[in-house]
Formats: C-alpha cells, structure tokens, sequence
C-alpha cells in the first residue's frame, strides 16, 4: 500500500494477493516443512512470520476495499436517547471527521474519469438483490431475508436513497463523535440548510440533549412540527420535568398555555415597540407606523397607570374606542394631582354644556358631555401629565380622520384577538374558569422551565409572525434584566447568577425581526445560547429587508453548519471562510521520436509521470448542493472544519407521550407534512426506560432494523 506522496487508495486491493501467497508459504512452512527443507522449529518459525506478513497485506487490502465501499455507500445513524454518548462540556452533533487537505484531494481524486471504473456499482449487487426479491415469493424467503439483511456492510442489501453524492462521507472511512464544546455555545450556532435535508431533525437531537442536561429550554418552531412536539414532552418526561413544561401551540389552543407577549417589560416602551413592529413601515406606511406606536404608548402607560397588565384585547378595546380610557385616566390624574376642587369644576362645565351657553368644538360633537367637559377644565388646568394631554389631544380628533391614521393597527390588532388564539396570547388574569397556565419568560427561566412554542404559521402567518416577534423581544428585554441583576439581584455576596439558557428557533426567518439583531448581538452575556436554524441568508434579508442587517445577524454566529443548500449565495457565504489548499495531480506522459536513420537508433520513447500542484477552495459550493440527507459541513469553535452526519429519530409508539398529545399530532399530520422520513430507522423510544444514561464509552453495532443503519449501544 502506498505511503508515498500521492495516496493510492483508488485502487484494486492488489495485496490480497501477496497476502495470499505469504498465508500458503506460511501453511506448507508449518504442515510440510520438508518440502522448503527446513527443520520442523524453523518452519514454524517461519510459518509465523509468513502469516504476520500476510496479515499485514491482508489489512493493507481491507483498508482499500473499506475505502472504495465507503464511496459508493450511504450510512444512517438512529441512537435511543438515553443512550446518546455524554461527554463532560460538550454537545454532540453526530458521527464525522476533521476535514484537511487530504480531504479534498481525495473528494478531487474520486471524481476524475479514471477513477468511475472503481465507484461503479457493478452487475452482481443489483443483480442478487433483484433475484432476492423474487425469492421473497417463494418458501425460500427467510434465506432471502437473511441474505438481504439491513447492514451497512452487506452489499446485497437495499441501500438507502439519501440523494447527493456518497462521496463526500466516504472520502473517510474512520469516523469519531463531532461535538461542540459547551463553553463556545454562547457564541450561538446556525444551521443553514434547504427544505426536507434534515434541519428539524438535527434539532430534536440537540433539543434532547439540553432537556437531558437540566438546562432552561426554549423551542419556537413557526410551522409547528408534530415529531419535534412529541421529542420535546417525551424528553422531558424521560428527563422527570414534565412539571416544568409548558406547550404553547396557536393551531391547538385547547391544550396550550397561554402567553402574554407584552405584559411584561422593563421599559414601557417596549409594549409600543413588541406591538407595531410587525406593522409595515416602508415608503407611506413609515408615518403611519409612528403614529400607530406613538398612540399605542399613549394607552399602554395608562392601562399601566391604572393598575391594569396591557394585553393584546385591551389595547385593541381603547384604540378603537378611546372615550372611556380617557375619562378613567383623566378622573385618576385629577385625583392625584388635580385641585380640591376639580370635581366641581368638570360638574359646572357639563352643565353650562348641555344648557348650550358653552360652544362646542365640532371634532368633539359626537363625544359625551362628560369627556368634552374633562377636555376644558384639563385645558385650563394644564396638569403636567403628558400621558394625560396626549389623551386628551388623540379624544380631540375627529372620529373618521382618528380611524384613518389607525387603520393598519386597528385590523392588525383584530388578527391577533379573534376566535380561540385571542384568549391564548390575551389572557384574562381574572377569568377562574380557565385553567390554563399562564408563563412569562423570567418565570420559565427561573423555575428552569421547558417551552414548546408552535406559531403555526402555515395557517396564519401574521399572528405567527406576531407573536414570535414579541416574544422575542420578550427575551431581549428578560435577558437585559439578568444581565444587570442575575437570577438573584439580592445575592448575600453580590454574584451576579446567571442562568443556562438554549434557544432552538426553527425557520428562524419568519420570526426574525428587528429584535433580532440586540438577541444575537447581546443575550450571550446573559446565559443564552441561540440555535437558530433556516434555509438560505436571502430568507434572513427579506425578512429584515437590509442587506446589512442581514450580515450583522450572521456575523454574530460563531458556529455554523452546513446541510444541502440550493442558493449560491448561501454555500459562498460559507465556502468563503474556508481557506485554499494544495492538491496534487498525476499527469502520464508518453511520448516517441524517429531518427533519420543515419545511426542504429531507429526510434526512443519515453514514459514520465509529472506531479503538479494546484490551489483550489477546501470545499466548494457545489459540495454543499451535493451533500445527502441528513449529512452536513460544520464550523465549530474558530473555523474548525467538520464533515458530519447526524442520527435522526423516530417518534412512533413512545410510551412518554399521553394518548391526547398524539391524537394532536395526528391532526397536525394531516394539516401539514413537515417531517422528513427519508431513510429507515430504528424506533428511537420503543421499550426506554426512565433514568437509564449511556456511559462515556459506547460501541458500535449494527441496528435491528433498517437498512444501512447503525446503533450505539
């Protein structure tokens, strides 16, 4: 086998046949000795260096054939979750290598035309395989399912279809667990990856891992995958934390939580702020907008000031009918800083109204004569309360010109109340007949919680998007507050405590709002770690509509992985950080040359090889667009490069999930497909225990189930 400066791997196994012959010598040395004329104690002496020498050849020969194999076959990984392996700081990501120079000299090497003759599939495989199957018809079928049985190493087996090119895997036969450290996960990690390559799945793998691992856990998943719903409450029933869970999902509000998205703030502000950006603010729309946040502040911190927790129903009720806001503000403000007086001052000027002997204005007309009362005694008073005058001014308008500039609110606001979802993300605090809890984030973080967020976007976007803007902005502002505070702000010793946060955002594009920016920029101080999962940075721009908003959001992820794209842009963006390398190229020369015959040389010939050197990238974009399901390129901890494949679960038949939580995911089921089921699995959940924890050291062996599957056990 080659040790030289190119590696000939793609290649017959040619030392199968010396091994060949050295195993013979070895057997007459040790059976017939005479016959090499030797002594009995030198043959055998011999016979036991002929069989280490042939063995030696024999692993030379394996190593070619594992390699060539490996090129030409897919492998699936399905690990039970309690027997995921456990590594102290670290999380682990799947089965894969460290990707060098030798990597991509091998991926160039498997593509040229001389080498196809060695990745062919061949006649005889397909051919037993297609016998097998008939056989299944026959008495003979359970020695055609024997011979046909699912392993990764039986080439008669049906190989799984994963799509894209084997090669990439193959290039090395010897895999190690692909783990991210736990300390580098507050620099948050991106999964970049198209529709249906195994993103969600990928997912549930770390989602089980945090659940596992005792930290809070927040999952926001905008289409509302049935699997990842039931991953989620079997984990962290597995986990004993069924207590700590809270399910919020807007397509089934029955079993839901609720959540209110701006009922609680540092700054009041933020209410404004979590309420109108959803609202479109390009070209017209930006004057629009303002006065749609400016208005909504001016309520906001009157239903504050009167004792009340702002909600979604409460806010729509005053802007769209204001009257009775402002006569409890305005009789509150007056209270507390009015005259002795006031009372009979509004109470004379209501009479001198309905007598006519005071002139009313004609925006106030269609106004009480209680209200139009208020409005002249605070104008002669001028209270210095600029909530108050604020209201004042908004009652001031005209009802129709009032309507037009709310108009984009108003029905906004609308979405987000009717029907069921209303009662879920406005809840009523004072409503005993409801017995659904209510959660905040600082609650969830400080009780260690675990939250289940489907927005269910595919039915309504808006409120989707809505509602994981908010709570985003949620997160921002709870993350502000631990930041400055930590869990304890009355620690003994002053420590600022903070918590071990990880937030999985799944299709984080149709809830990324300006929000967004701060949480990835910031929250990493704080505790938090960010998974965020997408299908191309397009999608991250047209949802911030910048460019360079886009870019500032990216660059604040230090970790990112890598699964089939379709976008150039979006495999450029992650190909442009890897740096060139040197491979090698064989070229054959053969050249021959005539004489004129004047000397007895008819003619010379020549044969050279001439070794060159070329810089190309490590990997290409057309590798990323070639990956198959479920395998992945990733950038860990300051640009390590990892070529990786993940195990994905199945969820069927887990005795954790109550009969309700999966006749829910049959429903979802039938509204929408999301999962991807593209190769066979083992059942992650079948038959598990609680409690059971795999040990640091795991083997490798084979699956019961599935073709091309492995199992750690």
């Amino acid at each position: 086998m080659s040790r030289g400066v190119i590696e000939a791997s793609l290649r017959p196994p040619i030392e199968v046949w010396s091994a060949a012959t050295s195993a013979s010598c070895g057997l007459v040395a040790m059976v017939a000795p005479w016959v090499l004329m030797m002594p009995p104690e030198l043959g055998r002496i011999a016979a036991v260096a002929a069989f280490g020498f042939a063995g030696l050849r024999g692993s030379q020969a394996w190593r070619v054939w594992r390699y060539r194999y490996g090129l030409t076959r897919y492998k699936v990984t399905a690990v039970a979750p309690h027997k995921l392996p456990r590594l102290p700081g670290k999380l682990y990501l799947g089965e894969g290598f460290a990707w060098g120079q030798q990597h991509t000299q091998r991926r160039m090497d498997a593509t040229r035309p001389e080498a196809q003759a060695y990745l062919a599939a061949g006649w005889f495989a397909p051919g037993a395989r297609l016998l097998l199957k008939s056989l299944r018809q026959t008495p003979f079928k359970p020695v055609a399912a024997a011979l046909a049985a699912p392993r990764w190493w039986n080439p008669l087996a049906e190989p799984p279809d994963l799509g894209g090119s084997p090669i990439l895997h193959g290039v090395e036969p010897r895999e190690i667990p692909v783990t991210l450290g736990q300390k580098h996960r507050p620099g948050h990690l991106l999964f970049l990856g198209t529709t249906r390559v195994g993103k969600t799945r990928a997912m549930e793998l770390l989602v089980t891992q945090d659940i596992r691992d005792g930290k809070v856990v927040i999952v926001i998943d905008p289409k509302g995958d049935a699997e990842l719903m039931l991953r989620v409450h079997a984990e962290a029933a597995r986990a004993g934390r069924l207590d700590q869970l809270y399910h919020l999902h807007l397509g089934y509000p029955d079993i839901s939580a609720r959540y209110n998205g701006i009922g609680n703030f540092a700054r009041i502000t933020e209410v404004a702020n979590r309420t109108t950006n959803p609202l479109p603010s390009s070209g017209n729309s930006a004057a629009f907008k303002e006065f749609a946040w400016r208005f909504t502040n001016l309520v906001a911190q009157a239903q504050v000031a009167l004792g009340q927790v702002p909600t979604y129903d409460l806010l729509l009720r005053d802007i769209t009918d204001i009257e009775p806001l402002f006569l409890r503000y305005a009789t509150h403000a007056l209270q507390q800083q009015g005259p002795e007086d006031w009372e009979q001052r509004v109470d004379k000027v209501q009479t001198q109204i309905e007598k006519r002997q005071i002139t009313v204005p004609r925006a106030l007309q269609d106004r009480s004569d209680r209200l139009i009362a208020l409005v002249h005694v605070l104008k002669d008073l001028q209270l210095p309360d600029a909530v108050l005058q604020g209201l004042a001014t908004a009652v001031r308008y005209e009802r129709s010109f009032f309507e037009k500039i709310v108009a984009s609110l108003g029905p906004f606001l609308e979405k987000l109340t009717t029907g069921p979802v209303g009662k879920l993300i406005s809840p009523d605090y004072f409503d005993a007949t409801d017995t659904r809890p209510i959660f905040d984030w600082m609650q969830v973080v400080r009780q260690g919680g675990i939250v289940y967020v489907g927005l269910d976007a595919l039915s309504d976007a808006t409120v989707a998007a809505a509602v994981g803007n908010s709570m985003l902005a949620d997160l921002v502002s709870v993350g502000g507050k631990l930041y400055k505070t930590g869990l304890d702000p009355h620690h003994p010793e002053g420590k600022i405590l903070l918590p071990d946060v990880a937030c999985h955002f799944d299709e984080v594009n149709e809830i990324a709002g300006p929000e967004f920016v701060p949480m990835v920029n910031k929250l990493g101080g704080s505790g938090f770690s960010i998974t965020a999962y997408t299908q191309t940075i397009p999608d991250i721009e047209a949802k911030l509509g910048d460019a360079a908003k886009a870019r500032q959001v990216l660059g604040n992820f230090n970790n990112v992985v890598m699964l089939r794209v379709k976008d150039p842009g979006t495999a450029e963006f992650f190909c442009n950080q890897l740096p060139e390398v040197d491979v090698q190229h064989l070229m054959v020369v053969t050249g021959v040359s005539d004489t004129d015959g004047s000397t007895a040389t008819d003619f010379t010939s020549r044969n050279e090889d001439r070794l060159s050197t070329q810089r190309v990238p490590m990997v290409s974009p057309s590798d990323i667009m070639a990956l198959p399901q479920g395998q992945a390129f990733a950038l860990l901890e300051g640009n390590r490069l990892f070529k990786l494949r993940f195990p994905l679960p199945d969820p069927a038949n887990d005795r954790f999930i109550p009969p309700s939580l999966q006749d829910v995911a049959k429903q979802m089921r039938a509204k929408y497909r999301t999962s991807e089921h593209w190769s066979a699995q083992t059942d992650w959940l079948k038959d598990m225990p609680v409690g059971l924890v795999a040990p640091l050291g795991f083997v490798v062996d084979e699956a019961p189930g599935g073709d091309g599957v492995e199992a750690f056990t």
